[in-house]
């Protein structure tokens, strides 16, 4: 008798385990696959801390787009990524980027740029996933002075050196700097010198070392009548790219912003 009921109790708990399987299996088979991928990705990127210097006080969506007034320093196309830079309550930001028309701006020029936070790889890191500022699209409001600048002067900067071994990026690049320079700039022999919308601008090129630094030093002229008047001397940081004015008076550097 006591064979008997230990077999019957067996049975039901084997039956019991059997129906409960299948009711588990029936249940799962109830839930699309897709479903539950895009719940997990859901409760994933709801638990990001994504923050940009842009908006520093707010909690930021993945790819939702934004809107901010920003102003333009410099875009660099070279890289894995391409790199747009932008400066909002004195500090930069630096946008990755696609956007085709990045390279039109001048640096000071006042922009609105649509922008999202999304995701990037960074190479030799096993291509890591970052989430970082990307921009969609940028729309001038207001030029900079380096825009009106070239408004006022459409005679391009002339330059001489004997450097050839710099690329042309790079070459383009020192011009910027000279630009950027003349038309910021406070000093009053170069205020006077651009009064003039046709005056013969040009710059020098050439490297020095000073105190331990090593320099690109670019002079710039005012040519009239076959003569060169140096108006100023710039130096420009091998290393951080620092712009400086030279005090020949007091033989020391400025720096530039």
């Amino acid at each position: 008798m006591k064979q008997l009921y230990c077999l019957a109790l067996l049975t039901v708990l084997f039956s019991c385990k059997e129906n409960k399987e299948t009711t588990s299996e029936n249940l799962n088979k109830d839930i699309p696959k897709d479903t539950i991928k895009v719940r997990e990705t859901t409760d994933k990127s709801s638990n990001l801390n994504l923050v940009s210097d842009l908006r520093p006080d707010e909690k930021l969506k993945l790819e939702e787009v934004y809107h901010d007034e920003v102003e333009f320093v410099n875009f660099d196309g070279n890289g894995d990524y391409a790199l747009f830079t932008v400066q909002k309550n004195k500090k930069l930001i630096s946008f990755y980027t696609d956007f085709a028309n990045a390279g039109q701006f001048k640096r000071g020029d006042v922009l609105n740029a649509a922008w999202k936070m999304d995701t990037i790889y960074v190479a030799g890191e096993g291509e890591k996933q970052e989430f970082a500022e990307w921009l969609v699209n940028a729309k001038k409001v207001k030029d900079g002075n380096v825009s009106l600048f070239r408004k006022k002067h459409p005679k391009p900067i002339k330059c001489y050196t004997d450097k050839e071994d710099y690329t042309t990026d790079f070459k383009d690049y020192l011009y910027e700097q000279v630009e950027f320079y003349l038309a910021n700039s406070k000093n009053e022999l170069v205020k006077t010198a651009i009064k003039n919308p046709n005056a013969d601008l040009s710059y020098s090129i050439e490297e020095k070392d000073r105190e331990g630094h090593s320099y690109i030093v670019l002079g710039i002229s005012n040519d009239f009548e076959h003569h060169t008047n140096i108006i100023q001397w710039l130096y420009l940081d091998n290393e951080n790219r620092e712009l400086y004015e030279y005090d020949l008076p007091n033989d020391k550097l400025i720096q530039f912003d």
